[in-house]
């Protein structure tokens, strides 16, 4: 017989024993590819999602499934540093979408505390400080409808929950621009980190966290001022006013005033 012909015999034979083996003695199996076998930058790129996700609708049900489903046992660790990663690019909606899913979670760091602040979009709303009460009073003519008598009655303007311990007038020279510089303490003069400061002037608000910069004070933050604004500071929210009329006046040679305060609770 042809050589060849036995060559193209045994091919055909080989094929289809290795066919049969395949089909029939040993099939392959298929199964689902769980988020936790995947590379780590997918494993990331899933948090992300859910987090957006969990940003968008609101379900924590579905949320919780998709993260557990990561089966990661240092889930805290791996959130932290993917929100660090992202929030030092600038203010940005994934940083935010992951301190949500953070808080959630309750795995909470001071700069997460920023994006879980609330978003001030327009100027504080001034405190009445005056009560109208109308009084009637009697008039010559008995058709005539009695006209109400304004009587005006001030009220207490609220008590901040915070007090200066210490305000220090300190002169900035060179490129590093005045600041106001903070220092929150609890009662027994312990540094306090994650304290959300507010700064407002006329037309704006801004806020800080402190404890972004541990090497200067666990309890310090912050804010750089403009010459030609004048600049309030409170705690927790931008109505309580602390420390109000900081300016960044001349000072020295070509320099310029930095403040720098120590806030703690205010004793009973």
């Amino acid at each position: 017989m042809n050589t060849r012909i036995l060559v193209v015999i045994a091919l055909v034979i080989g094929a289809a024993i290795g066919l049969a083996y395949a089909w029939l003695i040993e099939p392959v199996t298929f199964s689902e590819t769980s988020p936790a076998q995947v590379m780590k930058s997918y494993r990331e790129a899933w948090l992300i999602m859910s987090a957006e996700a969990l940003a968008q609708d609101g379900d924590w049900e579905r949320t919780q499934a998709r993260v557990t489903a990561l089966h990661d046992p240092n889930l805290a660790q791996t959130l932290t540093e993917l929100f660090d990663r992202y929030q030092a690019k600038g203010p940005n909606p994934t940083a935010r979408s992951l301190a949500r899913l953070a808080d959630r979670l309750n795995v909470h760091t001071p700069a997460m505390q920023v994006y879980l602040a609330e978003i001030v979009t327009s100027t504080p709303e001034a405190v009445p400080t005056t009560v109208v009460i109308p009084q009637p009073i009697a008039t010559s003519t008995p058709t005539s409808t009695p006209e109400p008598l304004p009587t005006v009655i001030p009220t207490a303007t609220p008590i901040p929950d915070y007090q200066v311990i210490n305000r220090t007038a300190e002169c900035t020279h060179g490129k590093q621009p005045p600041q106001i510089r903070v220092i929150v303490q609890d009662q027994f003069g312990q540094s306090v980190p994650g304290k959300v400061v507010w700064i407002t002037w006329d037309g704006g608000t801004d806020r800080f966290v402190t404890g972004l910069k541990p090497e200067i004070d666990p309890g310090y933050g912050d804010f750089d001022m403009q010459p030609d604004q004048t600049y309030n500071v409170g705690v927790d929210k931008p109505t309580s006013v602390i420390v109000s009329d900081l300016r960044a006046d001349s000072c020295e040679t070509d320099g310029r005033t930095s403040w720098r305060l120590i806030l703690a609770p205010r004793t009973p």
